[in-house]
């Protein structure tokens, strides 16, 4: 009895592969994939195209592109490619692409540029003469990179499919859906995703814009301390006393350390932006009134020098009292806290612009500069 089934099932398999060759052979004698897949009194063909977003690999912000794990469906109906039940027993049969007509379609804005498709990747032709070609593939795709904002960044990505306008019949796209199957989630990067509208004019484009905004965590922070302790220290520079002997010191470590981090800063960015950082020119700006008060400290200390020595010379009586004074009671002794303080008096009184007057009057200049860009920056935000 299994001997009978066994043969029974042996047989029905092997009409079963005669008939799936002699219909191979039949569409390979009958079929031109040059010829139209419409029939004879239409003149317009319709696509059914399905995009999955299976994951982002990377958002390259200082290359400007996107790195996406895609599978793009794409279903259409060729006329050439139907049969009869009543002849073919296969509802469905396997097919070389190479050996079939299939639409010029791509993924547009890919980095390589060039979209070819594999001659001999299969595709599924069904009965009623529907073809299912399915492309998982991973893809670099440039993106509109904006830093205006950094390190609140958002940066969009179209993720678009596109058609060219064939010779002999209109090609459209007749459906489109997407799906999002992210397998992980970013740790830098929330991506949200919007469809866009159908593009008709020159090449017919279907697709959804990716919004990737930068994460709110501590790597945002340790971005926004860097410069306000830059612009603290700047401050402190002029707060620094003259007599202390570290001013100039100071204020060029400050200098050095703005340019090290600008030009970091600047390599982390790139320049793809479409709008400038307000990031990098804050830190342009701090570099250039740190320059600024390097320079300034080497006036001060150099103009304190000259006021206190000339002082020194021009009141010979504040010399004499801090070695003592004597009278008929005894000797009064003057510390020489007490008489740099009064030097200090002399000078503001005899020179018109000394270096403590010069010092706050950059401290000012750069105080009023700053808030002006403050103002500027709350403004530009809206």
């Amino acid at each position: 009895m299994k001997l009978i089934v066994a043969l029974i099932v042996i047989s029905i398999g092997s009409a079963s592969t005669e008939d799936y060759y002699y219909m191979e052979g039949e569409y390979n004698k009958g079929y031109d994939k040059k010829m139209t897949p419409v029939a004879a009194n239409e003149t317009e063909l319709g696509l059914y195209v399905t995009l999955v977003i299976k994951n982002i690999l990377e958002l390259d912000m200082k290359q400007g592109i996107l790195v996406s794990h895609l599978n793009l469906g794409i279903k259409w109906q060729d006329n050439n490619l139907k049969w009869n039940d009543s002849i073919f027993t296969q509802i469905h049969r396997e097919a070389y692409l190479s050996e079939i007509w299939y639409p010029n379609i791509q993924i547009c804005n890919t980095v390589s540029g060039d979209f070819s498709f594999d001659p001999f990747k299969e595709v599924t032709v069904k009965q009623d003469g529907f073809v299912h070609l399915h492309i998982d593939k991973i893809f670099k795709i440039y993106c509109r990179i904006n830093v205006k904002y950094y390190p609140f960044d958002v940066h969009e990505c179209d993720v678009s499919v596109c058609l060219d306008h064939q010779i002999f019949m209109d090609v459209i796209i007749e459906d489109f859906d997407f799906d999002i199957k992210l397998k992980a989630k970013s740790n830098q990067w929330d991506f949200t995703f919007t469809e866009t509208e159908k593009e008709t004019k020159d090449v017919i484009a279907v697709g959804l814009t990716l919004h990737g905004k930068r994460k709110v965590s501590s790597a945002t922070i340790t971005k926004i301390i860097p410069p306000i302790m830059l612009t603290l220290l700047i401050l402190s520079v002029h707060l620094l006393p003259a007599a202390s002997g570290e001013k100039v010191c100071a204020a060029i470590t400050i200098f050095l350390t703005n340019i090290v981090f600008l030009s970091e800063t600047e390599k982390i960015l790139g320049n793809n932006s479409q709008d400038p950082s307000l990031y990098l020119i804050y830190l342009l700006i701090l570099t250039f009134v740190s320059g600024c008060s390097s320079i300034e400290a080497v006036f001060v200390c150099k103009l304190y020098a000259q006021q206190t020595g000339a002082d020194i010379n021009l009141t010979p009586e504040i010399t004499r009292e801090s070695k003592g004074s004597r009278n008929k009671v005894g000797v009064i002794e003057t510390s020489d806290e007490q008489n740099i303080e009064v030097r200090d008096v002399n000078i503001s009184q005899r020179h018109f612009i000394n270096y403590q007057k010069l010092d706050k009057i950059f401290l000012s200049t750069i105080v009023i500069f700053l808030l002006v860009f403050y103002i500027f920056f709350a403004v530009s935000s809206f």
